[in-house]
């Protein structure tokens, strides 16, 4: 069911009792445990959920848009989709599936392909169309090859197919993988040793084939000896001719095409006279159309066929990567409280605001305590948005407490949220100048300046030390490849500038760094005491509400 519980009753809220139980202990922060793989979860969660006018979910709606990554706008005369596009970046990529080797456990979705788009293989403007688009929201926490997984699950999701769950903690390859991804011209039995060295049978060949090209086409510009000049239009100027008539909707129309021979047959890889190069056909037929036959039995188990084998493509990683908890929009679990900001003034008055998108809120006390205090947090229409599983509404909340008051997180319907509360960064007593432009996955955010950032961190220690150390970790351009890598050689001193009432240490640090917005948006600090871990992970100065 696509519209989960918790979204449909969120639809029917207008009011949110909030329920706080405080003692005389620490205070909270803004930050959530300084646990790297939560932060993962966190922003994963941020980036699908969160429908954002300038989000992923953005290029994919309607399901037959396409990005153009040189404009930063929809272009849709050149016959290109951008959700057929994010799939098969998954799908095709040299390094990032095919090329993977389970027995030696090398290759798998690592990106790689950001250094491989000039190989003969990796054919059209696809994987840069993507990855460009998947640049803007990259990250300390969120590598290019998670965003290539989630593109792919969004994709998915926004066409009218299947769930497909998500994880994270994928790493980035530094450098170009093996050649040898499977081409049109590829001999059947060579394409299906790949498949199989990648863990991936010759059925699951075929399903991963027929799953993967039930949207978008084959273009004349990309690949002429498939698809002739007279493809080309006004309205089709890169010449496609699609895989199925349906080529915005996520469905079983390709399958049946092919099996019962109407409509498109299953597309131009299957019908094209040039046999050198009808892959699509080799595929299908290689277990005399066995696998086929049996995905046209039902549109519901095409759908869960390929919910299946996209989630084993996109969790195929190399050895010694672990994966996070999966971030699941169908589970009431993983709704989470968002934009979460703390702040405390010298008198040590805190206020800690931010949204919630579910029914009642309870501050945990420490120490169990039972005096309780009640506020109201109210929802309106500029807090509505619509994503992939149906409508939510965010509740915004605003508590106010004394620094000598502590609690240990929020509970919200039986759903209880942590947070650390050592340090955090204080959003009232930080800033940025001049502000970034207004964030869009646009060019317009290339232009570089340079960024005077001033930040205030909150440290509760009764032994204060004379400074804490901030490393900086920033998007940054890297030869070859249209992907930044995330670079972490920047670091700043935050000196002690007083202490709060309530025993607060703050700490301060102005730092101008040259970078662009794009850049700027995607950088993140974490602060430490020298000698050990950071206690404050992943604030985001240019989006301080964490």
């Amino acid at each position: 069911m696509r519209l989960n519980a918790i979204a449909k009753a969120k639809a029917t809220q207008t009011l949110l009792s909030v329920c706080i139980s405080f003692i005389a202990l620490r205070s909270v922060t803004a930050q959530y445990v300084a646990d790297s793989n939560a932060l993962i979860v966190k922003e994963i969660e941020h980036l699908y959920f969160d429908a954002a006018s300038a989000g992923i979910l953005s290029a994919v709606t309607p399901c037959s848009n396409y990005y153009d990554p040189s404009t930063g706008a929809s272009n849709n005369t050149l016959g290109r989709n951008t959700a057929a596009e994010w799939i098969r970046t998954a799908f095709r990529v040299a390094d990032d599936f095919v090329t993977a080797n389970i027995y030696s456990e090398t290759g798998g979705l690592d990106a790689s392909i950001g250094f491989e788009t000039t190989r003969a293989e990796n054919v059209g403007p696809a994987f840069n169309d993507a990855l460009t688009f998947f640049s803007y929201f990259i990250s300390d926490k969120v590598s290019m090859s998670d965003l290539i997984s989630l593109g792919t699950v969004m994709a998915v999701a926004a066409c009218g197919g299947p769930h497909i769950e998500m994880k994270g903690g994928r790493i980035d390859a530094t450098a170009a993988g093996p050649s040898g991804v499977p081409e049109p011209e590829t001999d059947i039995s060579d394409t299906l040793t790949d498949f199989s060295n990648a863990g991936f049978v010759t059925d699951d060949a075929i399903t991963l084939t027929a799953c993967g090209h039930t949207m978008g086409g084959v273009h004349h510009s990309t690949f002429p000896q498939a698809v002739p000049a007279s493809a080309v239009s006004s309205t089709n100027t890169d010449g496609r001719i699609v895989f199925d008539e349906t080529v915005a909707v996520f469905d079983i129309d390709t399958v049946n095409d092919y099996v019962h021979g109407t409509g498109d047959k299953g597309g131009p890889l299957v019908t094209t006279t040039n046999k050198t190069v009808n892959s699509d056909y080799r595929i299908y037929n290689s277990d005399n159309n066995g696998t086929m036959t049996r995905l046209s039995q039902s549109a519901s188990y095409f759908e869960g066929q390929c919910a299946d084998i996209f989630q084993r493509m996109i969790e195929t990683i190399p050895g010694g990567v672990s994966l996070t908890t999966a971030v699941d929009p169908t589970s009431t679990t993983n709704l989470r409280p968002y934009d979460i900001s703390l702040n405390v003034n010298w008198q040590g008055s805190m206020t800690l605001t931010g949204y919630f998108r579910i029914q009642s809120i309870t501050l945990i006390n420490r120490a169990g305590a039972t005096t309780k205090t009640s506020v109201t947090a109210s929802v309106s229409s500029s807090d509505t948005g619509n994503g992939l599983w149906g409508p939510t509404h965010s509740y915004a909340f605003t508590l106010t407490f004394q620094a000598s008051v502590g609690l240990s997180g929020l509970e919200v319907s039986g759903q209880n949220f942590t947070f650390q509360d050592t340090m955090f960064a204080v959003p009232a007593l930080s800033s940025v100048s001049p502000a970034p432009p207004t964030f869009a996955a646009s060019p317009s955010l290339n232009t570089v300046s340079t960024y005077t950032i001033n930040t205030t961190v909150a440290y509760l220690t009764s032994s204060p030390p004379t400074s804490l150390t901030a490393t900086f970790a920033i998007p940054m351009p890297q030869t070859g490849n249209v992907s930044p890598y995330i670079d972490k050689s920047t670091t700043a001193t935050l000196a002690l500038i007083g202490k709060t009432t309530g025993g607060f240490a703050l700490y301060s640090a102005v730092t101008k760094h040259s970078v662009s917005a794009k850049q700027a948006y995607g950088s993140s600090m974490d602060v430490a005491v020298s000698g050990q871990a950071a206690a404050l992970q992943f604030y985001k100065p240019f989006n301080s509400s964490q």
